[in-house]
């Protein structure tokens, strides 16, 4: 019997281009953490949080559409949970069982990676109760969700000795807030009859021109220099930069804003990307995957995308 049919909804649900994106940030918290300390990664641990982000990322998913029924029943009928695909007592129990097994997950990476997990389920509860309807606490929140998440891959690592080791860690989630932050303060325009001009489609843009070489000085500074891993950061810097350049300017004159904004969740790929190699050589492989990944986005997004 073929699944498709079935699954589909789940998919469209889910988002699935979207959870593509979510790995990165733990996976690149885990890596920029060890660089710091000059420690070897668990693998297991690191794999965990990733699986612990991507369960409470579907989570919040879920729990946003069941939300949001009522308003999708009037704006967007065709939706799995208003048109019926799937039940809202189906949507539940997945809510719940995406929660527990995030929680789960995150327990298996360690103690504080649970603590870092409970904030960001906190977060995602926030979100959804109500902050997502205040202009720039909303936006923030749904930043600060994907600022824990690479925190929680941190932590896999444990505390740090000072502060100081982890200023790569800490400048990478604050740049992850601010960019995810701005483009969905752009996502929350898409309702209004003109598309916003001036600063506004821009800040993505200037989110990532002031992170990314600060996270790449901020790392090689606290180990011994590799010669040509910063010129492959500042290649793929460059790359990214354009990305969001172009998705702030021609591009975002050229198609409608949930265009745009899908543009931005699939620079994501290329954020993590640069924070791995940020990382050194142990997050040359990472990158590189990541990097690849972000060539997959767009083909699935052509079939699944669904704001």
């Amino acid at each position: 019997m073929n699944s498709t049919p079935t699954l589909a909804p789940w998919f469209r649900l889910l988002r699935l281009p979207n959870l593509l994106t979510v790995p990165g940030d733990p996976v690149a918290g885990t890596l920029l953490a060890a660089a710091a300390v000059s420690r070897v990664p668990d693998g297991l641990a690191m794999a965990a949080a990733a699986g612990a982000s991507l369960c409470l990322y579907a989570f919040g998913l879920i729990l946003n559409d069941l939300m949001d029924i009522e308003t999708d029943r009037a704006e967007r009928p065709d939706r799995p949970l208003p048109s019926g695909e799937i039940t809202v007592p189906q949507a539940r129990m997945a809510a719940i069982a995406m929660a527990l097994s995030g929680l789960n997950l995150a327990l298996t990476a360690g103690r504080l990676a649970l603590y870092a997990a409970a904030v960001l389920a906190a977060l995602i509860i926030l979100y959804n109760g109500g902050a997502k309807r205040i202009p720039v606490v909303g936006v923030l929140t749904m930043g600060l969700c994907r600022g824990t998440s690479l925190v929680l891959g941190a932590l896999v690592l444990g505390m740090p000795a000072s502060a100081c080791q982890w200023l790569p860690v800490l400048l990478a989630a604050a740049g992850l807030t601010l960019y995810v932050a701005a483009f969905s303060a752009l996502a929350a325009s898409e309702m209004e009859a003109e598309k916003p001009q001036g600063a506004l489609r821009w800040l993505p843009f200037a989110a990532l021109l002031m992170v990314l070489p600060t996270v790449l000085v901020a790392s090689t500074a606290q180990r011994p220099p590799e010669p040509l891993l910063p010129v492959v950061y500042v290649f793929l810097m460059v790359m990214t930069l354009m990305r969001a350049w172009l998705l702030g300017g021609v591009m975002y004159r050229l198609q409608p804003v949930p265009a745009t904004i899908g543009g931005h969740i699939r620079n994501l790929l290329m954020v993590q990307a640069c924070f791995c190699l940020a990382a050194g050589s142990r997050g040359l492989l990472p990158a590189l995957f990541f990097f690849l990944l972000s060539f997959v986005f767009p083909r699935l997004a052509a079939r699944f995308y669904s704001s």
